[in-house]
């Protein structure tokens, strides 16, 4: 995004003087619908957190204001290196990434965060091309948006993503406290055990990931092998048993009669332990 043309900025700058924190919860016409009911005087905050990651500061500043102003809680980063910092920080629930940027383009910094945390990543690129599309698409991003567009489309489909991802993302914090016995930093990738310190290999973070975003819920194996598997590599369940029992071996008091992570026999897994998460981050269901 290299101008403030590409977003309409002169009907940016009017509705998001007047426009109060909303939530989109459908596609134009429900955004307009928000809008108008903003103008009304209403504020409704949603829960999600969106990290938007753009070299262009003046795209960034339009972005986060636009994100903001549909109840968004947003974080920006000027590069790649500088969101996967920012994942430090928190981790967000949907992460909007330019392409085009110097250092690391779009694409590695999509494989990077897939690798090891289950978010779902909006592209935006000036890019139209077939073959870009299908790459970002099946290997790494919920959605495709192409430059220019309209905020009105933006945040229709960063709404959509949302819903379709099933209101998931309950760890928001990178660094989660099971109890005294187990902490977990998804980002860094350790697990503190009896106050000794191992290290998850990305997709053993990635499947734990999951399955403490889900504590108490069965987890299939069809979506374990989905999500925690990146879109180049083959997943098969003789893998994700072999995934299970090395995980266990490095949190479990007894990997034998595990108590962290549960099977539910032909069905898939869950985590049988209570989260100790912040007031307010609880987590949401992940569908399927």
């Amino acid at each position: 995004m290299n101008d403030e043309s590409h977003i309409s900025v002169p009907a940016l700058q009017s509705d998001l003087s007047q426009q109060p924190q909303v939530q989109i919860h459908g596609g134009r016409s429900a955004a307009r619908r928000a809008i108008a009911a903003g103008r009304e005087g209403l504020n409704i905050v949603n829960r999600y957190r969106i990290l938007i990651v753009d070299d262009d500061a003046m795209a960034r500043e339009i972005l986060k204001r636009i994100l903001e102003h549909a109840g968004y809680e947003v974080m920006t980063a000027g590069s790649g290196p500088e969101a996967l910092r920012k994942l430090h920080e928190g981790i967000p629930h949907l992460v909007v990434v330019d392409l085009m940027m110097p250092e690391m383009d779009g694409f590695e910094l999509c494989r990077r965060i897939k690798s090891h945390l289950d978010v779902p990543i909006v592209i935006l690129s000036a890019v139209a091309a077939v073959e870009s599309k299908v790459e970002g698409l099946q290997m790494y991003a919920e959605d495709y948006i192409v430059k220019p567009f309209e905020k009105e489309e933006l945040v229709a489909r960063v709404q959509r993503v949302l819903r379709r991802y099933g209101e998931s993302a309950g760890v928001e914090q990178p660094e989660v406290v099971i109890d005294q016995d187990l902490q977990i930093n998804f980002v860094q990738h350790w697990a503190r055990v009896k106050g000794q310190q191992v290290t998850l290999t990305p997709t053993e973070s990635k499947l734990l990931f999951l399955l403490v975003r889900n504590a108490g819920r069965v987890v299939t194996n069809e979506t374990l092998l989905a999500k925690a598997w990146a879109g180049d590599e083959e997943a098969y369940e003789e893998g994700l048993r072999v995934h299970i029992s090395r995980l266990r071996s490095k949190i479990e008091p007894n990997p034998s009669k595990p108590v962290y992570i549960q099977t539910k026999r032909g069905v898939g897994y869950r985590f049988g332990a209570k989260v100790n998460y912040p007031a307010g981050q609880e987590p949401m269901a992940l569908a399927g």
